[in-house]
């Protein structure tokens, strides 16, 4: 079941959108990143969640994660 905390997110990269659904798009989308291996605790983080607590928590420092790192996402529509 989807946690109703995580909203789906539309990246902007590489001249398209890439709207992120659930934490195992997400963690895809770091991973394909050149800056992936600095992301690597944060992927920790995110894989490891396995509760809805947890998984509202993970979303959360990646949405932080990524208005720190000024990448172009938003609330998708």
């Amino acid at each position: 079941m989807q946690n109703p905390h995580i909203r789906p997110l539309q990246v902007h990269t590489a001249g398209s959108a890439i709207v992120l659904h659930s934490i195992p798009d997400a963690v895809d989308f770091l991973r394909a990143q050149t800056f992936a291996e600095h992301a690597e605790p944060l992927i920790d983080v995110m894989e490891a969640a396995d509760e809805p607590e947890m998984e509202r928590r993970a979303w959360q420092a990646f949405e932080t994660f990524t208005a720190s790192m000024r990448m172009p996402v938003r609330l998708a529509v």
